[in-house]
C-alpha cells in the first residue's frame, strides 16, 4: 500500500466524521453551545497533523554498485595514467564516474592520516596545550622538528600534521587522545563504521606496518568525510604556518599537496609517500555545485598529474558518464568527546587546558545527508483515520442522547422502593425489636418475684386527692384513722 493512498484514505475518513458532525438533525438544534474546543476543532487537529506529516518527503534509494559495467563517457578516459590503482567519484552522489582496481588493496603512506585526524581532531580542543614526549619527537619519517618536553596547542600540532605531514606532531596528538593503542582502536572502528572495509590501521603515522592497507575506494570515502568534518577541513587549505620555537621564535611549514594554489576549487586532502608505497594522494575539488574525490595508490611522486587529469575528465563529462558503482552511504559516526579525550591525556601526563582561555573544543560532526528512517508506516495512519471517525461517531452519538432528554432531571426513589427487598428487611428489624423489649420486660418481672415458700406482701392502694393520686400521710399520735 502507497502512501498516497494510504493519506488519501485517511483525509476521506477525517472529512466524512466533519461531515456527520455538521448534518443531520443535531446541527438543526439551537441553544447555547459550551464553550472551548467543539468535535470540528478536536477532528481538523488530527487531520492538520495528518497533512504536515504527509508533507515530509521520503527518503531516496541507495545507488547499488555495479563493478561489472565500464563506464560510459562522452570522452575517453586519460591516457598514460601512472598510477596502479585509481578512482574519481562525485562526493555529493556518491556515484564513482570511473576506476581500475578500486578495490585492489596496497600501502596507504601518509594518506592514512586522515583517518587519524578524524578520530583525534574531533576530540580535542584546539586550545588544549600538549607537551611532547621524547618518543614522538624522535618519530622515523617525516617531521616538523618538535622539541621533547615544549608544549604546542592542538591547533598548531593538527597544521603540522595535516598540511606538512608531521609523524612527530601526530604521535603528539595521539599521546594526547588516549595512546597509540586506544587510537588505533578507534580508527579501525571509524573505518569500518564509515563503510571503508578494505583499510586496516596498524600505524597512525601511516609508516609501512604489516597488515596495514587500504584501497582508492576507501580513500575516497576517508576523504570525503574529512571534507564533511569541520574539525577536520579547516586545516586542509593552509597554505603555510608557523610553530614556536624554545628560545620564543617560528619557524615555517608548507603544504605538500601540489593541488592547493594551482587547481582551481581545490578542498584537500592528504598526499603521502614511502619507498615501499610509492606515492598516494586524496584530492577534493568543488566547483559549483559539484565536488569530485581522487585517489591514487602507487603513482609516481609527481601525483598532481593524474590527478588532475582525472578531475578534468570528470568535470567536462558532467552528467555524460554512466556511473561504474558508488561509495557506501554516509553516515553519523559517534566519537569520543573532547573532556574524555582530555581526561585521558592527563592520565598519560601529556596534555593540559591552556589556562589563558580560548574557544571552545571545535568537535561538531556534520549530519548525515541521507536519512535512514523510513517514516510513519501506514498501519499508523489506518489506526490514525480510524480513531478520528471513532471519536466523530462517539460525539454525535452523545449529541443525540442529549437532544431526546433535554433538561429532564433525574427523579429520586423513594427510600421504601430504593431497594426491592428493603420493605421486608425493615419487618425484619421491627420483629426483632419487639422480641427484644419482650425479653427485657420479663427480666425485670422477675427481679421482684419471691423466693418459693415466700408469700408477697398485698400492695395498699394509693390514697386519692382531687387531683389523682397523692402520698401517704404521716399519722400523728391520738388521731384515728
Amino acid at each position: 500500500m502507497t502512501a498516497a493512498a494510504v493519506t488519501a484514505a485517511v483525509v476521506l475518513l477525517a472529512a466524512l466524521g466533519l461531515d456527520l458532525l455538521g448534518g443531520g438533525p443535531a446541527a438543526a438544534s439551537t441553544g447555547p453551545r459550551p464553550r472551548g474546543p467543539g468535535p470540528r476543532a478536536v477532528v481538523a487537529a488530527p487531520l492538520a497533523a495528518v497533512a504536515a506529516l504527509t508533507a515530509a518527503p521520503a527518503p531516496a534509494p541507495a545507488t547499488p554498485m555495479e563493478t561489472s559495467r565500464p563506464p560510459q563517457a562522452a570522452s575517453p578516459l586519460p591516457a598514460a595514467l601512472t598510477a596502479a590503482s585509481w578512482l574519481v567519484a562525485d562526493a555529493g552522489t556518491g556515484e564513482i564516474l570511473a576506476a581500475r582496481g578500486a578495490r585492489v588493496r596496497d600501502l596507504p603512506a601518509s594518506t592514512m592520516k586522515i583517518l587519524t585526524a578524524l578520530v583525534v581532531l574531533p576530540a580535542l580542543s584546539p586550545d588544549l596545550m600538549v607537551t611532547v614526549s621524547k618518543s614522538a619527537a624522535e618519530v622515523d619519517g617525516t617531521k616538523v622538528g618538535l622539541v621533547p618536553g615544549q608544549s604546542y596547542s592542538a591547533r598548531d600540532l593538527a597544521t603540522a600534521m595535516m598540511i606538512a605531514s608531521g609523524n612527530d606532531a601526530t604521535l603528539a596528538l595521539v599521546e594526547a587522545a588516549g595512546g597509540r593503542n586506544v587510537v588505533l582502536a578507534r580508527m579501525n572502528a571509524l573505518a569500518a563504521a564509515l563503510g571503508a572495509t578494505d583499510t586496516v590501521a596498524v600505524d597512525p603515522t601511516g609508516l609501512d606496518a604489516p597488515g596495514q592497507l587500504t584501497s582508492v575506494r576507501d580513500l575516497a570515502v576517508l576523504g570525503r568525510a574529512a571534507i564533511a568534518e569541520p574539525a577536520v577541513s579547516r586545516y586542509l587549505t593552509i597554505p603555510r604556518a608557523s610553530l614556536p620555537t624554545r628560545d620564543g621564535g617560528r619557524f615555517e611549514i608548507q603544504n605538500h599537496n601540489l593541488l592547493l594554489g594551482s587547481y582551481e576549487g581545490t578542498l584537500g586532502v592528504k598526499n603521502g609517500y614511502t619507498v615501499a608505497a610509492d606515492a598516494t594522494y586524496v584530492g577534493a575539488v568543488r566547483r559549483g555545485d559539484r565536488t569530485l574525490v581522487v585517489a591514487l595508490l602507487r603513482t609516481a611522486p609527481n601525483y598532481g598529474i593524474d590527478a588532475r587529469a582525472l578531475l578534468d575528465w570528470g568535470f567536462a563529462n558532467d552528467g555524460l558518464v554512466r556511473p561504474v558503482g558508488a561509495l557506501p552511504p554516509r553516515a553519523t559516526v559517534a566519537r569520543p568527546s573532547a573532556d574524555r579525550a582530555r581526561a585521558a591525556g592527563a592520565l598519560g601526563g601529556r596534555g593540559h587546558e591552556d589556562v589563558d582561555g580560548g574557544s571552545p573544543a571545535a568537535g561538531r560532526r556534520p549530519a548525515s545527508e541521507h536519512g535512514t528512517g523510513r517514516g510513519i508506516g501506514w498501519a499508523t495512519w489506518m489506526a490514525l483515520g480510524l480513531t478520528i471517525l471513532a471519536s466523530v461517531l462517539t460525539v454525535r452519538t452523545h449529541r443525540r442522547r442529549a437532544r431526546a432528554c433535554p433538561n429532564t432531571p433525574r427523579a429520586r426513589r423513594p427510600r421504601h422502593l430504593a431497594h426491592p427487598n428493603a420493605a421486608r428487611h425493615r419487618q425484619a428489624q421491627h420483629g426483632q425489636a419487639q422480641h427484644g423489649r419482650a425479653r427485657h420486660g420479663h427480666a425485670q418481672r422477675d427481679r421482684h418475684r419471691p423466693a418459693p415458700g415466700q408469700s408477697m406482701p398485698r400492695p395498699r392502694p394509693p390514697a386519692e386527692t382531687n387531683d389523682g393520686p397523692a402520698r401517704r400521710r404521716r399519722r400523728e399520735p391520738g388521731a384515728h384513722p
